[in-house]
Formats: C-alpha cells, sequence, structure tokens
C-alpha cells in the first residue's frame, strides 16, 4: 500500500532503505552521533527528529545535541524511563525539563517517551504549549491525562497483542492517531521473532487496518488521517 506513514522509528541498517521508498518515515536521532548520520538522509520520504534520548542524557548534554534539534522540525524523542534503564531519574527529569524549554522557544513539536513514568510526564508536559506525540504508548493508567492535552499518538508494533495500545487505537481521536515502527529492531521485538525489513509495510499496514476498524472508516480514509495528522504535528502554528 503506497502513502504509508511510519512516523517513528530508528535508522538501523542502510539495507532498510529500498523498503521505505513511498513510506513518509520520521526517523529519530537519539544521541550526537545517530543525529549526524541521519542528517543526510532527509529528503522527501525522510523527516529527521533529533533530541537527548533519557538511556543517553547521562553520557551526553543538550548542548551536545543542539547544532542537530535546530536544524530539526522535530524535537524527539525525549521524556523519562524508570524501566529500561538506570540512569538517574534526577538527570533524565532535568535533560526532559531543559528541552521541553527548548521545544517552546523554537516552536518545535515533542516526541514523549513515557516508559514507567507515565503520570509524572503528564503532569509537566501540561505547562508547556508545544504539540506532543506520545509514542507507542503502553501503559493501562494515566491515558485520559495525554487525551485531555490534545496528544497525538502513534501505534506500536504489538497492537495486536497489547491492550493498552488497542486502548489508545480506540480511544484517541481519529486525527491524533499516527502508524509507527519503532525501527526494525522494536519489529522484532514486539512480534517475537527476528525481523527484518520486509517487515515494515506489513506493520504499517496493519496498524492502519486497526484504526479503521476501531473509527469505522477505510483503510484508504485511514491513511490519508494519518498522513493530514503528521502534516498537522509538523507544521501547524
Amino acid at each position: 500500500m503506497r502513502g504509508l506513514v511510519d512516523a517513528h522509528a530508528h535508522f538501523e541498517r542502510p539495507e532498510e532503505l529500498p523498503f521505505r521508498a513511498g513510506v513518509t518515515t520520521v526517523f529519530c536521532g537519539v544521541d550526537p552521533a545517530s543525529a549526524a548520520a541521519l542528517m543526510p538522509l532527509a529528503g522527501p520520504d525522510i523527516i529527521v527528529s533529533c533530541g537527548l534520548h533519557p538511556w543517553h542524557c547521562d553520557r551526553y548534554d543538550v548542548a551536545d545535541m543542539l547544532p542537530f534539534i535546530e536544524r530539526c522540525p522535530i524535537l524527539g524523542e525525549i521524556g523519562m524511563d524508570s524501566v529500561w534503564t538506570d540512569v538517574p531519574l534526577n538527570r533524565q527529569r532535568a535533560v526532559f525539563l531543559e528541552q521541553l524549554r527548548l521545544a517552546e522557544k523554537l516552536g518545535k513539536p515533542v516526541v514523549l517517551h513515557t516508559k514507567g513514568m507515565e503520570a509524572e510526564i503528564a503532569r509537566i508536559v501540561a505547562d508547556y504549549p508545544v504539540r506532543k506525540l506520545v509514542h507507542w504508548y503502553s501503559c493501562g493508567e494515566h491515558l485520559d491525562a495525554y487525551l485531555r492535552q490534545d496528544c497525538y499518538f502513534s501505534v506500536g508494533p504489538d497492537h495486536r497483542t497489547n491492550p493498552a495500545v488497542q486502548d489508545v487505537i480506540r480511544t484517541a481521536p481519529l486525527n491524533r492517531l499516527l502508524t509507527e515502527t519503532d525501527g526494525v529492531g522494536a519489529i522484532g521485538w514486539a512480534l517475537g521473532r527476528e525481523a527484518s525489513p520486509g517487515d515494515i509495510e506489513g506493520v504499517l499496514t496493519g496498524e492502519l487496518a486497526a484504526i479503521a476498524r476501531a473509527h469505522g472508516v477505510t483503510m484508504e480514509a485511514a491513511a490519508a488521517a494519518v498522513r493530514q495528522n503528521l502534516n498537522e504535528f509538523i507544521l501547524k502554528s
């Protein structure tokens, strides 16, 4: 299916690029090295987003990412994580707040990483009038706190088995839903098997089908909505 959107992905191997031809992909740089590697890829089908990820904020400062952040239309992914990293939360929090202030100053939307910190992050971002994309929300609680803030949500590739992701699909308005892979490695993690770039289209199409069913629209209408949502998230004043 043409016109697919992968609103959040990590670039892992050059051989995946042919499989992304015609797929509008937002590749995320999480530290200076990954951000620098992504910049030359930007083009009609590839959008680059950069931010200091909570997993890496003990090794770098926001200043290290600033030259890349200033060149990108999206700031992220940023946030906090109490599950998958041992980086001290006080350090994560300080870096997160610094980047939110930067996003407000620069007028950029943000992509949020919320693992295990969903309640606190919802409280924090309520004070920042920037557009927010909650990527792969998989918590069974606190969804309402993000819905009240009119956040965007990108659907994770485990949507067939994860009740929290299914709840996002059902509950978020159609004009706030996006599709994502989080990268080929994340597809494999979600599906419980080794994944390849050839899985990208099937995952995005499956997410679209789930959105279409939940909102009573055709696949074509769901795809058009997702494309429009990405444009609105990036460009809306």
